[in-house]
């Protein structure tokens, strides 16, 4: 059994000018939470046993007969989705197993990470601040490849003796198929480099990394008359002057510094959607097209080399080629993978119990503790700003196998107070059929995504395109085809 403890970064962001490490914030600061809707808000106990119905091992969302099928989403988007939450958020400290925290005590919570879309997973400080990451041989260029106790591996990320990662969050290690997408994006990067200097090539890189999440990403897993409704909006006040007026996002997300910071209705709950488009099994290349996602026999447990044999080819997890086949990610919905469920040592620690194991049980208690209103309340939240959306929308809870075992000696209705990750996880099943998510949680996810390209003065928004006009930047031709840019074009560019 690997002894290697977790390691998450705490360097200080580049990108924004005015957007450096922030706080986190409520995006509905004016909602009863879910725990005074229930009456549960001073009882520890009575929260730690609904999240131990629903995400705990056997609970609502666990799927341990493996019963949710694959959406038809790339499963490469699962560690996009990964690789931007580890560069726009990042929160420690804050105990599991406590009463929930008030509005202020949320506010001074630090975000290690600034909250804007600047690629600081992957530049850190920059060369002169964090020249270990950088080639000296190359200027401006990213160090790839590792060497580990007499141990080459050209395709991996750089590395110390010891193992450990030298990239901008070491978060970007914690299981092979993140850390492999990390060195994607170092690769994307020097190949920007030629015929370029350093600043430029850094510039182009965010660029098309904001565009693919507005523009690939964003519309790939969103409700479609939300991502329509909203993404005019986001284009429109993207390109208003510094300091105008805008009408969107509907909700401010500024803190009094007129500083962005992070929703924990966004951290907490919708963008962790992520945790349930995680499959079990996953095509490395064509010599391993089947490897655990946290399998020891493999190394695939993360924060240390990958296996040279190991290299991810993303033709088996990207529509890179046209008849190649690539595995998908699992259906948008409540059930989890078993894996997630019972988390392996190196992620919480040889001594953390069953439900502390649980990834799903942690998102719902930690919910509680930072106050997190009901799906309900959020629903109609949105539904009166103008949204389309249906704050009485049928979730049909009680169709979920085990639901009438789970909830009847509950302290709460939880089909009408619903926990707000569940509500959006069961929402996504049954408004998106799997196939994405749905409206609420589509919602949160555009305004906040919205707010970072609108608040960013240097996003892609922010520059001139060829026409001299702001909001017209478009992909380089060598990199996306006919304009149009997605995660596969990154891949071509890059080169296998």
């Amino acid at each position: 059994m690997s002894n290697r403890k977790p390691m998450h970064g705490t360097s200080k962001a580049t990108g924004c000018k005015h957007l450096r490490l922030g706080n986190f914030c409520k995006m509905f600061p004016d909602l009863k939470t879910w725990a005074e809707d229930t009456g549960i808000e001073e009882r520890l106990c009575d929260a730690e046993l609904v999240a131990e119905r629903i995400g705990g091992p056997n609970g609502l969302m666990h799927d341990s007969e493996n019963r949710s099928v694959d959406s038809g989403v790339p499963a490469g988007y699962t560690f996009l989705a990964q690789f931007v939450d580890h560069d726009t958020t990042l929160q420690t400290g804050t105990d599991l197993h406590r009463n929930p925290l008030c509005k202020d005590e949320i506010s001074d919570l630090p975000n290690l990470r600034s909250p804007s879309l600047d690629l600081d997973c992957v530049y850190g400080l920059g060369p002169e601040a964090m020249p270990f990451m950088y080639d000296h041989r190359q200027p401006g260029h990213l160090l790839v490849g590792s060497t580990v106790d007499g141990v080459e591996n050209p395709n991996d990320v750089p590395r110390n003796q010891e193992g450990r990662a030298l990239i901008g969050d070491p978060r970007n290690d914690e299981n092979m198929f993140i850390s492999q997408f990390q060195l994607l994006f170092l690769r994307f990067h020097n190949r920007l480099m030629v015929g370029r200097g350093f600043e430029e090539a850094q510039r182009l890189a965010r660029y098309h990394y904001q565009w693919i999440v507005l523009y690939d990403f964003l519309k790939r897993i969103c409700d479609p008359g939300v991502y329509k409704f909203a993404c005019p909006k986001i284009e429109e006040n993207a390109i208003k002057d510094e300091g105008g007026e805008t009408d969107y996002p509907f909700f401010s997300i500024l803190d009094d510094s007129h500083r962005l910071c992070m929703p924990v209705e966004f951290s907490v709950a919708a963008y962790r959607f992520g945790h349930s488009l995680v499959r079990s099994q996953y095509p490395a290349n064509s010599a391993y097209p089947v490897i655990e996602l946290f399998d020891e026999r493999f190394g695939t447990l993360g924060f240390g080399q990958v296996p040279p044999n190991l290299a991810v080819d993303w033709r088996f997890l990207l529509d890179v080629e046209p008849f190649h086949p690539y595995a998908r990610s699992k259906a948008f919905d409540h059930l989890l993978a078993d894996e997630l469920v019972r988390l392996p040592d190196p992620v919480v620690g040889a001594t953390a119990s069953a439900n502390d194991r649980s990834l799903p049980f942690r998102n719902l208690l930690r919910g509680y503790t930072l106050g997190l209103p009901s799906g309900q309340s959020v629903a109609q939240a949105l539904h009166d700003k103008g949204y389309p959306i249906d704050p009485a929308q049928d979730l049909a809870f009680h169709c979920i196998k085990g639901w009438e075992c789970a909830v009847k000696d509950l302290p709460c209705d939880i089909s009408k107070h619903t926990p707000l990750f569940f509500y959006l996880m069961r929402e996504a099943g049954e408004i998106g059929c799997g196939q994405r998510l749905g409206p609420v949680a589509s919602a949160i996810l555009l305004e906040v995504f919205g707010a970072m390209l609108i608040n960013c003065g240097t996003s892609f928004f922010k520059t001139k395109g060829e026409d001299g006009n702001l909001g017209t930047w478009k992909p380089l031709s060598e990199v996306s085809r006919d304009g149009e840019l997605t995660l596969a074009d990154v891949v071509r560019y890059v080169g296998q």
